[in-house]
Parts: C-alpha cells; sequence; structure tokens
C-alpha cells in the first residue's frame, strides 16, 4: 500500500511526499529495487540528475539490464551532456531487445548518424509488426521524417510526419481530447475571468520570493533564456517544464469541466485560494527555499494565477516570427502537447496565445518582458545583459561563457543547445515549408 501511495504522490508531484514514503522502505529494505527506482525518479523531477543517477545505476547493480532502469538512466546520463555514457545504455537496450522503438529514438535524439542502415532497415520492418505500439510507431516515422529532411526529399519528409502526427495523436486520444477541450474552450475564454474564493495564509520564503516563469510557444528561445538565467544566477533554481501550475488548476477543476452533464454557459472559473496554496507548496516544497525559475510555457494562460500567490512574480516572454513558430512547431516531437498535431490546431492555439499574452501585457506592463529571438541572436551580449537586468542578476565577465558550464542540464531535447554558442537566427530555414500555411488565415 504505501509503495502505491508513493506512486501516485510521484503522478501528483508531491515528491516529499513520496520521497519520505520510499525513503522509509529503504530503511527497512536497503536494496528494495522498486523503492531505489522511485527515489531516481524522484531526483529526476527535482532536477537532481547526479542523485538521480546514483539511484538508477544503484538499481542496475541490484537487477542488471533491467530495461525501465537502463532506459530512464539514459535520459539522466543525456540530461547532464554525458552523451557517450547515455549511448551506451540505448546500444545495450537495443542489444537485448531489437524492437526497443524507444531506444531508437534514443539514438536518433543523440545524433541523427546513429541510425545506421541496419537500424533504419530494422525499424522498416518494425511499422508493420502488430506487437509495436501506436506511439512506437509514430517515433519511427518522425525519425524517418527527419532523415527524408535530410536528404532534401521534403515531400516525403511531410508524409511521414503527418502519419506521425496523427499517430501520435491516437496514440492517447481520450488525454489529448480532454486537452484540447481545456486549451479550446476553457482557459482562453476564462483566463481573464477567474474568482477566487477563500483566504490563505502566506509563506514567507514561498510566496515572496521574485520567482521568474518563461512562458511562450515552443521552439521560441527559451531554452536559451533559461540557460542564460541558470548560468549567471546560483540563487536561482530551475525546475524546467515543471508545470505545477497547470495541474494546480486542473485538480481543481478537472472533475467539474470533464464531467458528462458539464455546460460551459453555465460555467465560472473558480480557484479556492487556501486548495491551490496547499497543491502548489506540495509540488514546490523542495524549491521552497529558493527563487526558482519555471520554464512551463503554458503559463502565458495563468499570469493571474500566478500573481494572485506570487505577487513578486517576473516573465520572461520569448518570441519568434509566427508562421516560423507553426512550423517549428509542427516538426517537433512533442507528444505531450495535444494542439501541436495539426497545423490548424497550432493556428488556433496561437490566436488564443496572442490573445492573452497581449491582454496581459497591457495589464502588467512592468511584470512582463519580450525576448524576441532574431534579437537575442543578433545582438547577443545587449539582449543577455537586459534579460539579466530584469531578474536582479549582476554581470559578470563570464555572463557569455554558459556553454562551458557543465553543470548546466536540460532535459527536453533542446539538451544539446545548451553546450552551444547562441547561434544566429537562420531566417530561411522554414521557407522551403510555407507552402503549408499557404490556405491558412494570415
Amino acid at each position: 500500500m504505501s509503495y502505491e501511495l508513493g506512486k501516485i504522490s510521484i503522478r501528483k508531484k508531491h515528491y516529499n511526499k513520496a520521497f519520505f514514503i520510499f525513503k522509509n522502505i529503504l530503511k527497512q529494505k536497503p536494496n528494495d529495487l522498486k523503492a531505489n527506482f522511485q527515489i531516481g525518479k524522484i531526483f529526476y523531477e527535482l532536477n537532481d540528475l547526479e542523485k538521480s543517477i546514483f539511484f538508477f545505476k544503484k538499481c542496475n547493480q541490484i537487477q542488471a539490464n533491467t530495461p525501465g532502469i537502463l532506459f530512464n538512466l539514459a535520459l539522466a546520463l543525456q540530461s547532464i551532456g554525458k552523451v557517450n555514457e547515455a549511448k551506451k545504455q540505448y546500444l545495450k537496450l537495443i542489444s537485448n531487445n531489437p524492437n526497443d522503438v524507444k531506444s531508437y529514438y534514443g539514438l536518433f535524439v543523440l545524433d541523427d548518424k546513429n541510425i545506421n542502415s541496419t537500424y533504419y532497415d530494422k525499424l522498416q520492418s518494425l511499422i508493420s509488426n502488430d506487437k509495436i505500439s501506436l506511439f512506437e510507431k509514430s517515433l519511427i516515422n518522425f525519425i524517418f521524417s527527419k532523415l527524408e529532411k535530410k536528404k532534401g526529399n521534403f515531400k516525403n519528409e511531410i508524409n511521414f510526419l503527418n502519419i506521425s502526427h496523427q499517430q501520435c495523436l491516437n496514440s492517447n486520444l481520450i488525454f489529448n481530447n480532454q486537452s484540447d477541450f481545456y486549451y479550446k474552450e476553457i482557459i482562453p475564454n476564462f483566463f481573464n475571468k477567474i474568482k477566487f474564493e477563500e483566504n490563505f495564509e502566506e509563506l514567507k520564503n514561498f510566496n515572496k520570493n521574485e520567482h521568474i516563469f518563461i512562458l511562450g510557444l515552443p521552439r521560441s528561445g527559451s531554452t536559451l533564456v533559461e540557460t542564460i538565467i541558470s548560468h549567471n544566477s546560483k540563487n536561482i533554481i530551475s525546475v524546467g517544464e515543471f508545470h505545477g501550475i497547470n495541474t494546480s488548476i486542473l485538480d481543481q477543476i478537472s472533475k467539474i469541466i470533464y464531467s458528462e452533464n458539464f455546460k460551459l454557459e453555465n460555467y465560472q472559473l473558480v480557484i479556492n485560494r487556501k486548495i491551490f496554496q496547499d497543491s502548489l507548496f506540495e509540488k514546490y516544497y523542495n524549491f521552497e527555499k529558493s527563487v526558482y525559475l519555471d520554464k512551463s510555457l503554458e503559463n502565458f494562460f495563468n499570469i493571474d494565477i500566478i500573481l494572485e500567490f506570487f505577487p513578486n512574480a517576473k516573465f520572461i516572454h520569448t518570441y519568434r516570427n509566427y508562421n516560423d513558430s507553426i512550423l517549428g512547431i509542427y516538426q517537433s516531437m512533442l507528444p505531450e502537447l495535444s494542439w501541436c498535431h495539426d497545423i490548424k490546431h497550432i493556428v488556433n492555439y496561437i490566436k488564443n496565445y496572442k490573445k492573452t499574452i497581449n491582454y496581459y501585457k497591457n495589464k502588467y506592463p512592468n511584470k512582463i518582458i519580450d525576448v524576441d529571438l532574431v534579437k537575442l541572436t543578433d545582438d547577443q551580449e545587449s539582449e543577455v545583459k537586459r534579460i539579466l537586468e530584469f531578474c536582479n542578476i549582476s554581470v559578470n565577465d563570464n555572463f557569455m561563457n554558459f556553454h562551458k558550464n557543465k553543470k548546466l542540464f536540460n532535459k527536453t531535447n533542446s539538451f544539446l543547445q545548451v553546450r552551444n554558442r547562441i547561434k544566429k537566427y537562420e531566417n530561411d530555414k522554414y521557407k522551403p515549408y510555407y507552402y503549408l500555411l499557404k490556405n491558412l488565415e494570415e
């Protein structure tokens, strides 16, 4: 029972509670495989990747070559830039199970050259294998789309990409339909009509800090900004794409909006302050004594809610050319985002995003700064200094050398980006694909 309760706590992002449960199990059974594995996952979620790796390696000593352990170990290793070590784990997984699609995808993410002709042929054979899940097939078609792009076969690239997105959408259809409803009908219509009830007692080290939220669209330079801030301040802890605000909202409203009898015309979005803060504190407990940096991009919808609980919060809005944003999102593998699998859905999401962010920029002009990806790459030092000044971070002689900082990490597919210098914006990168936007409104 304790074990299942711990897993539930992890799903709810109540990591401190989960850690306490599994730590007690380890006091009785230090080599309990499941408890060690779950603690490794907790540290991974809390971005303490060295400890996460320690526990995954301990698990591998207890029971060698367990697929789930090796795969999570590979993810943690690549997040801190240990690409060769991560590659060894993926290769070991494929050696043990040649049908392990996720490990082929892991190799591909490390370097597309890892997909040699043998692996390519194997992936082709797996496409028609009934034992391969729909999501795994979407990963294969995504890999094929990128390999076709590399050859300059843009038509084939888009064909594979379309199939990949459809398979990814259908692989988790119930969740994606619920998520679509939330982002199409709930948040865009109620973000500026939220009602708060009941009071809460502010927690000095939690509510008063100048927490920083990076928000906007995927592929807009948010990882680059996160890297710049993390490199230049030891007092700001990045929680990455934590989604703590959104999950705390859904903790309160999901049973209402997803019920069979729900009627949108009668709905009011009401947040109970006390319950919401308790939910936030459970999720962010481990960061309570620090200023944290949250890169959950959807938080542009949640600015009023964030300021209700964190009145000193600051927001960095990253953006780029909207056509490039649409195509950059569509050419990415973002399975957790329901709206990114169809260009029309992406355009609709961006319309709601533009309306929302413009509303908040007018309402809180001193709380939000814009960071244009083109300006950031063209006028690097000036823009980096502007970002650091906004965050009250002092500039030193080392402020531009984040690519040399071996302590930085990234758990998204941009993990290699944090170890590179800022590159110039490629204005023509997406022009071969502009025809895909031809029949859409501007």
